[in-house]
């Protein structure tokens, strides 16, 4: 197995353990109150795992590098927080439909910012991919609701605009450097939510179990953002967000499962764009592995 076909797999497992975030959400109570406080405690348990991460790989140095940032690096970060914020407040303003869709565009925008600020070329394979990921979203959301406010769509378009900013970010870094976002797009996350909630006059308080599930979720948030940065070093932006894209179908399946306790069964065309989400990515591992293949049979 190349160094390519890893990073694939380890993204698909970045998207699988990012699936399980919706699950996590949809157990909480009243979600829609409470989404400010949530994302403070997600944002500080996303830096604390990304910090005791990098704790483990440079010792008590982390922290001397911790202040010596570059713009990118605050560029990165700011990008991850506006994915995450703009993302809670596209699902609360619009249907999930309009949120999927906005999110769907995330390979697009990233190939096309790759190609102007990194000359990161796209292979026909993997923009046919894409294309057929993007129709597999499209089936999955055929005749849901697109209703909501246009602020609900705008934000969905922000959150992949920022998630994608962020994977090329990512991908100009090297090695050990680009955890570094990671922390600050925790700390940036948690800081403007607290900022929000001061504006708006909220309490900070948020009951025992959602404390708990924030702080779960921030954990599986913090584990895919580690894989994810550790699979960007061998594939391009392009390539990243649309893998990313399983989170989408592993969180439907989730939900379904019914020893999960959620159990919301699917529609036929829901199952349908699953698969075709499915087949798009296994397309372009099938293609790495037939490079791999072809080099050995030299």
């Amino acid at each position: 197995m190349d160094d390519h076909l890893k990073s694939v797999i380890i993204v698909v497992i970045s998207g699988l353990v990012w699936s399980f975030g919706p699950l996590v959400v949809k157990n909480m109570t009243d979600p829609q109150i409470y989404q400010l406080p949530y994302l403070v405690i997600r944002g500080m348990t996303v830096a604390s795992i990304i910090a005791f991460y990098l704790f483990f790989n440079e010792g008590l140095n982390f922290i001397k590098k911790l202040f010596q940032i570059d713009l990118i690096t605050v560029i990165g970060g700011l990008s991850l927080t506006t994915a995450f914020l703009g993302f809670i407040y596209s699902i609360s303003y619009t249907t999930a439909a309009v949120t999927l869709f906005m999110l769907a565009l995330m390979p697009f925008l990233a190939s096309l910012i790759a190609l102007i600020f990194l000359q990161e070329k796209i292979s026909k394979q993997n923009f046919v991919s894409m294309v057929i990921a993007f129709i597999g979203t499209l089936i999955m959301i055929y005749a849901s609701a697109f209703s909501g406010s246009f602020f609900g769509l705008i934000m969905g378009f922000i959150s992949s605009l920022g998630f994608a900013v962020f994977s090329v970010v990512l991908r100009s870094k090297s090695d050990i450097k680009k955890f570094y976002i990671l922390i600050y797009g925790g700390i940036f996350c948690a800081l403007f939510s607290a900022i929000l909630m001061i504006i708006n006059n909220q309490d900070f308080y948020i009951p025992a179990k959602n404390v708990y599930l924030s702080m779960t979720h921030g954990s599986l948030v913090a584990c895919g953002l580690i894989l994810f940065s550790i699979g960007s070093k061998q594939l391009l932006s392009g390539e990243l967000t649309m893998l990313s894209l399983l989170e989408v179908v592993g969180g439907i399946f989730w939900a379904w499962l019914p020893i999960l306790g959620i159990n919301e069964v699917p529609s036929i065309n829901t199952i349908i764009g699953g698969v075709i989400i499915c087949a798009a990515i296994a397309m372009n591992s099938y293609r790495f592995d037939k490079k791999r293949l072809q080099k050995m049979a030299r």
